[in-house]
């Protein structure tokens, strides 16, 4: 593979604790003491990263500051180190002549036949020895001549009370036992002279972070890819690089095109220049291992090389003293030390001598580690050899099927339909094409999941098989519903499925498919919300399955039945019932349903705004669903995850789990829910084009796929959106569209959240009649989900109170509101109810309860980072303190009377105003003598000249009019 481009990591990773303790060190010679750092490690961990860094940092306090290298021929150069060290100073202003006349001491002491080394090295020390804060870095010092070496040990001895920070670095798999820098270094450190740090290998997490800053999206890097990268990489900071450019980003975010990627030629040559300096035995004996794999034992290795195994004893020990191969203690098996190392060997070994070494490894390979079927059938295919590794991968698939592997089964089933034989019965590769389309379902592969059934299909219809051509057509039906297709669509296929399982002639296999085809018809009819139309499809379904003595099915079936009755309106027993469900499957090793389960819990608790109830045992089904490798269910439960963290106020979190599986290679409806997270956080922090960004696409989806369950949730969010930038009459809007939605499709359940948002958005257009009816007609669509939207009407409740100034029922709803979020975990609504029971609260003079409310409500905002939250709680101070905006910008107007004086504003007379509102003239004269009153006013032209400036966002104070408070 060529290089496209560099990819380089923008900050340094993993060495936090590194540079921590450079930052004591310079501060310590900055105070007049001398240091040595020595910094260890393996080419590529970051040694010259972590010297780029100590040198910025330290230029940054006003260090002067230059670095000499090395190249391997510098080996027989004497005092090499200090000749570039020389060169670099003399390059650097800051060092003034001190580069020349480093340079012409040792010039003028090099130049004689013998030269006095003793001589040489003090002149040298006594040249470098400054009083000035100064940092000489010296790189690559495996390959440094004695001299260089005896100068730098004298140099730091002198200079322990000068303002000299030496920092050197060197490859530890070159200091070999009895080499003079294994000595020099030993010395040093024992001797208390210098103070060494190792650099290791990157951590999985940390290698995911330097992949992410590499992809440079956003989000962080799928972790998939992170896996690929991590398993080629071994956390090698240059080798993740190396390989990051050799893909170039695009490829990057495929962990299938890092997987097979070919080795980086820089780093392929660098390896190959390196095992080329070993004996003729170790490279063959490297080149044999890498066919095996990253592990190998020697009597396999022997078997392979027609070798007896004490033969590799010597080439073996070679390997590892270069640090080729780690031996694994306990268990006889030698591993490459990195991944990448053992690519490039493989790459190096000649195609034919390959296959034969790969026909060996398979044959022998009941003694490889975790030896069965999966490793043969790789080395099978290698060689060639297809019609065995048909056979084995097959066999290899159905067992890690049985053993919930799902990963391993759907990479196996792959390479048993890549190596089909063309004598196979075309009916087996029917059956073969659907177990791998199914495989790839489980873990997600949608696309591909599609494209197998769809052969499959083709294949069935072409021999006359209408029951495979029916299960071809189910799975395609599975996929579409994750895909997003549309519920027309959907009903077509489950029908068209149907009446060809009932063609067909009657056997075990058609009353199945008869189950499946009636699941998920039932599945488009539960996401039309015809909740009576799925609970029969769900009961035929069930019977089928009970009479066919398939009970995980009939199992299942109750789960789905159970959804229902939450979509009735009976939460607890519906959840209560689900969880049972899950753990009783889960006991009987049926992990796909009990995952599943899991799932169902998290989402529909969800969907029944029970938070809280969304939270218990979501850890625990991520952690099942990857233990099964039931990439499906993780992520769905990862997106609920990330919702659950923004419903508890952790918008940090929910924007990292977020992001998360939103880059991870899910679903679309899974993605789309983690649109929503995001979208949610960002709107929840008055950030309305970010929160657009996730929640139109999101919306989208759902008009697309004409899910109600995908729109609304993705509705709400664009109308809080609106709503926290002054956009009321959007967010109003919005809300009147789901209502109406809603209505249409006969939900009660999904619109649950809209009302106070509604209600919200109309009062502050000032509309609030439009309020009250979105109330009423909200409660009336409502219908069975009322306990649902418990929360959500009371705290609409309140808002309505509180606009009429009808104090202590707004103040009672407000409360209520406050205990029925806090139940539910959804701390957002929670703490707007807070605000708006303080603002009730100081309508009745209750000030320090007020307070308390608005501290609380500051100290959550300030740690969520909502700036809509905060600026509600400022507006509350400031009207406590008496100073600023009103609680309200009509106050002390009623939301009826600020009505009123927008009428009488826009020049209505008190007739025109009874005719306009459906009231009496005798109301009308009335609520005009209040208005006067409360404004402390006498004549209508001062009620519309107070009016106007409300409407102008001006105080009434400076439009001449000083309302009594």
């Amino acid at each position: 593979m060529s290089q496209v481009g560099s990819l380089l990591s923008p900050v340094i990773v993993g060495r936090d604790d590194l540079v921590d303790l450079a930052l004591r060190r310079l501060d310590e010679v900055s105070d007049g003491g001398g240091r040595f750092l020595l910094a260890s490690g393996e080419a590529g961990i970051g040694k010259t990263r972590l010297l780029g860094a100590i040198g910025s940092l330290a230029a940054g306090r006003g260090f002067r500051v230059a670095k000499a290298e090395l190249a391997p021929q510098d080996r027989d150069v004497l005092a090499a180190s200090f000749l570039d060290l020389g060169r670099a100073m003399r390059r650097d202003p800051a060092f003034g002549t001190s580069g020349r006349e480093l340079l012409d001491v040792l010039a003028s002491r090099l130049s004689v036949s013998s030269p006095r080394r003793r001589d040489l090295v003090m002149e040298v020390v006594d040249l470098l020895a400054t009083d000035i804060p100064t940092v000489l870095m010296f790189e690559d010092l495996q390959w440094a001549d004695d001299l260089s070496l005896e100068t730098l040990s004298e140099l730091t001895r002198q200079t322990r009370d000068r303002p000299l920070l030496l920092v050197g670095a060197y490859r530890s798999n070159e200091a070999l036992h009895g080499s003079v820098l294994r000595e020099w270094r030993s010395r040093l450190v024992t001797q208390r002279l210098a103070e060494e740090v190792r650099l290791g290998r990157l951590t999985r997490d940390e290698t995911a972070l330097m992949t992410t800053l590499i992809l440079g999206t956003g989000l962080p890097a799928p972790r998939d890819v992170v896996d690929a990268v991590y398993a080629r990489t071994d956390g090698v900071p240059l080798h993740i690089e190396e390989l990051c450019s050799a893909l170039g980003r695009e490829r990057l975010a495929d962990s299938r095109a890092v997987l097979d990627a070919a080795v980086p030629e820089t780093l392929e040559d660098a390896t190959l220049a390196r095992i080329g300096r070993l004996s003729a035995e170790a490279q063959a004996v490297a080149r044999a291992g890498a066919v095996v794999g990253r592990s190998f034992v020697p009597s396999v290795l022997a078997g392979m090389m027609n070798l007896p195994v004490e033969a590799l004893d010597q080439p073996i020990q070679e390997l590892v003293d270069h640090d080729v191969l780690d031996p694994a203690h306990g268990t006889g098996q030698y591993d490459f030390r990195h991944q990448l190392l053992r690519d490039a060997l493989y790459r190096a070994v000649p195609a034919g001598e390959r296959r034969r070494f790969h026909a060996r490894a398979a044959e022998f390979g009941a003694t490889l580690e975790g030896a069965s079927d999966i490793h043969a059938s790789v080395h099978y295919e290698r060689a060639g050899m297809t019609g065995e590794a048909f056979r084995t991968a097959l066999a290899a698939a159905r067992e890690a099927t049985a053993m919930s592997s799902h990963r391993e089964a759907f990479d196996l089933f792959r390479r048993a339909v890549a190596n089909m034989p063309a004598s196979l019965p075309d009916a087996e590769k029917v059956r073969i094409l659907l177990l791998c389309s199914v495989a790839a379902s489980n873990v997600d592969r949608n696309v591909e999941a599609a494209d197998l059934a769809t052969r499959a299909r083709q294949l069935a219809i072409r021999i006359g098989d209408p029951l495979g051509a029916a299960e071809g057509l189910l799975v395609v039906l599975n996929v579409a519903r994750r895909e997003g297709d549309s519920l027309t669509s959907r009903r077509d296929m489950a029908r068209t499925a149907l009446n060809e399982v009932e063609a067909a002639a009657p056997s075990p296999q058609r009353e199945e498919l008869r189950g499946s085809g009636l699941y998920m018809l039932g599945l488009v009819e539960y996401d039309a919300c015809h909740v009576p139309e799925a609970r029969g499809l769900f009961l035929e379904a069930r019977e089928l399955a009970i009479g066919s003595d398939d009970l995980p099915s009939a199992r299942w079936f109750d789960n789905m039945l159970a959804q229902l009755d939450i979509l009735d309106g009976h939460v607890a027993d519906g959840l209560a019932a689900i969880r049972s469900i899950g753990e009783e499957t889960r006991s009987q090793g049926q992990e796909d349903n009990g995952v599943g389960c899991y799932r169902d819990v998290a989402l529909l608790a969800m969907r029944a705004m029970d938070f809280r109830e969304a939270g218990i045992g979501l850890a625990e089904g991520l952690r099942y669903a990857e233990s099964v490798e039931q990439t499906l269910c993780g992520h769905f439960l990862a997106s609920s995850e990330a919702l659950v963290s923004w419903a508890a106020g952790d918008f940090d979190e929910a924007l990292r789990q977020g992001g998360q599986a939103l880059s991870d290679p899910g679903s679309a409806s899974s993605r789309a829910m983690a649109q929503w997270a995001i979208g949610y956080v960002e709107a929840s922090r008055g950030h309305r084009r970010e929160a657009e960004e996730h929640l139109v696409p999101a919306l989208e989806f759902g008009r697309r796929a004409e899910r109600l369950d995908m729109i609304l949730p993705a509705l709400w969010g664009l109308a809080e959106a609106a709503l926290h930038t002054a956009d009321h009459d959007g967010a109003a809007a919005i809300c009147d569209e789901a209502l109406r939605l809603a209505r249409d499709a006969g939900d009660t359940t999904l619109i649950a959240p809209f009302a106070p948002t509604a209600v919200r958005a109309h009062q502050a257009a000032g509309r609030p009649d439009a309020a009250v009816r979105f109330l009423d007609q909200f409660r009336r669509a409502i219908g069975p989900g009322a306990e649902i939207a418990r929360p959500s009407i009371a705290h609409a409740r309140g808002l309505i109170h509180l606009g009429e100034a009808s104090i202590t029922a707004a103040r009672e709803a407000l409360a209520e509101a406050i205990r029925s979020w806090d139940e539910r975990g959804r701390r957002w609504e929670g703490l707007w109810a807070r605000l708006d029971l303080a603002a009730a609260d100081l309508r009745a003079n209750r000030y320090a309860e007020a307070m308390s409310l608005v501290r609380e409500v500051r100290d959550a905002a300030t740690a969520m980072g909502s700036d809509p939250l905060l600026a509600r709680a400022g507006q509350i101070e400031r009207v406590a303190k008496g100073r600023g905006a009103e609680v309200e910008l009509w106050h002390p107007l009623t939301v009826r009377e600020f009505e009123v004086a927008q009428l009488i504003a826009a020049g209505k007379t008190n007739a025109e105003l009874a005719d306009e509102l459906s009231i009496s003239p005798k109301t009308a004269s009335a609520h005009v003598e209040h208005i006067l009153a409360k404004l402390g006013v006498s004549r209508r032209t001062e009620i519309a000249a107070w009016t106007s400036a409300i409407a102008g966002t001006a105080s009434p104070t400076a439009a001449g009019v000083a309302p009594r408070r």
